[in-house]
């Protein structure tokens, strides 16, 4: 695996050296520089969102424009500088290679991407251009991740470190300094394992780390481990930071409430030290981390897989997402953090949902939701709760088909930004 692991790296940076940026009007462009050719926006454009490609042959962040009636067209392919790769899921490689959620991040202050390279072993940094953002620029070289199979990335609240989640035979946490020139540099004292019997990449989706995330003050990062069944269920962990950014020695592991077997995705609750979490075996679980008794283990009626997850901050609605394509929408009450379904869309049984997240466009909120099995952005408009409409359906292989750039059913992510 070592051999493998140093393979990788090296194809990597050829990779880099010959040219790394293709755009969709069929331009090979070079090297990622601050001056590098884009198209030119929209002046309608009012954000973007991003998702991998997560390809062996090659892995590349996808950014497309969202106009202001909330819908995408994909403007541009970044090659990351590294290659992606599937986890081993019975023979198949289907939508969810990473069994999980976050494999790219965004920091509004700083104005910055992180990416995993899960099959080099490395994070990408890259700029973006918050006055056209689907202009990226590669930041430095990809940075080892601390560990292998990469799957899950987070900024903190002031977006000057990246921390990376690993999920394969060597797993566990690592952070990184973010500097806008020279890209990501390791934090000394953040490299943390976790210990689970697992190989590279990773055989899942149980028994898989999922997702990284900083919670909303960036005093913890969080972990949510899957598990295997009810009688060995994940948990949602996380280590101290501290204030030289370094991690505590120990980590607390926080098992569901009664009934919850398998933490996939975070979501934090808003105003509260308090996350929904995914999980595919009843629905979803509520952790709340202030030691108060409101926590929970959720079933949803006919849910298949519940695994990801994100929020609408327009209609305070959380939106779950499971395997088959359901997306069910949870309101929860702030104060005792008690939950209802106001929501269960069964449209898109089928296409392949994975990972979502939401802007606001206009006043509205939208939500941009990963069809991989399909290959296509399912794009939502959330005009209120229990309100979720959909207004477009865009094709990714016919935008891409052109200009040679590969996508599969292993396109994993979504994150997006909004124009300022």
């Amino acid at each position: 695996m070592k051999l493998t692991s140093s393979l990788l790296s090296f194809l990597a940076i050829i990779d880099m050296a010959v040219g790394n940026v293709v755009s969709l009007n069929g331009r090979l462009k070079g090297k990622p520089s601050l001056n590098v050719e884009v198209n030119t926006a929209s002046n309608s454009t009012v954000g973007s969102i991003y998702w991998i490609t997560n390809e062996d042959s090659g892995n590349y962040v996808l950014a497309a424009d969202v106009g202001p009636d909330g819908q995408v067209n994909l403007r541009e392919a970044y090659a990351t500088g590294g290659v992606g790769l599937h986890g081993i899921n019975g023979g198949t490689t289907g939508p969810d290679g990473l069994f999980g959620q976050g494999c790219l991040a965004v920091s509004n202050v700083t104005n910055m991407l992180a990416a995993v390279n899960p099959g080099s072993g490395t994070v990408s940094l890259f700029s973006i251009n918050p006055s056209d953002p689907s202009n990226l620029t590669l930041i430095g070289e990809p940075a080892g991740s601390g560990g292998q199979w990469p799957t899950s990335v987070t900024f903190n609240k002031a977006g000057d470190t990246v921390c990376t989640l690993n999920g394969g035979e060597i797993n566990g946490v690592s952070c990184f300094a973010v500097n806008q020139t020279s890209g990501l540099s390791p934090l000394a004292d953040t490299t943390r394992y976790l210990g689970i019997n697992q190989t590279t990449p990773a055989a899942g989706p149980t028994n898989t780390v999922s997702q990284i995330l900083f919670s909303s003050d960036s005093s913890k990062l969080l972990v949510a481990y899957s598990g295997t069944t009810s009688t060995a269920p994940g948990y949602l962990g996380y280590y101290d930071i501290g204030l030289n950014g370094t991690l505590s020695k120990n980590f607390s592991a926080i098992a569901p409430a009664a009934g919850g077997a398998l933490p996939f995705s975070i979501t934090p609750i808003t105003g509260q030290d308090a996350y929904v979490v995914a999980d595919p075996a009843l629905g979803f679980e509520i952790f709340d981390l202030t030691g108060a008794d409101r926590s929970s283990a959720v079933a949803i009626n006919g849910q298949g897989a519940t695994c990801w997850s994100t929020y609408s901050p327009n209609t305070g609605s959380y939106f779950l997402i499971d395997a088959q394509g359901r997306i069910f929408e949870v309101a929860i009450d702030a104060a005792t953090l008690q939950s209802t379904v106001v929501g269960n869309y069964t449209q898109f049984l089928g296409d392949g949902l994975i990972d979502s997240d939401v802007m606001s466009v206009n006043g509205n909120d939208y939500m941009f939701t990963l069809a991989a099995g399909i290959a296509t952005v399912e794009v939502f408009a959330l005009p209120g709760p229990g309100r979720l409409q959909s207004v477009q359906q865009f094709n990714i292989s016919a935008a891409v088909e052109s200009v040679g750039i590969t996508v599969s059913s292993s396109m994993q992510g979504m994150v997006a930004y909004a124009k300022q």
